[in-house]
């Protein structure tokens, strides 16, 4: 039997899969900074935006359950 209580809205924002390290307002930002540079035409690799989101986490103190070695985000 389908739960049919829950408003379409609320269905659509429903997250799933991990949670996120980041609060949305330095996502916002770091996505903010990753446009202006790629309009910059500054090369990022998919390696620099883990890099940038591990270097967020530890300046601001957030617990993460990042790779400590390699210094990035994603997977240990």
């Amino acid at each position: 039997m389908k739960d049919t209580s829950r408003s379409s809205e609320e269905v659509v924002n429903v997250h799933l899969g991990r949670k996120t390290v980041l609060p949305s307002e330095l996502e916002a930002k770091r996505v903010e900074q990753c446009v202006i540079m790629d309009q910059s035409y500054y090369g990022l690799r998919h390696q620099d935006i883990k890099r940038m989101a591990f270097q967020l986490a530890i300046t601001n103190g957030l617990k993460h359950p990042f790779n400590q070695e390699n210094s990035e985000a994603g997977k240990k």
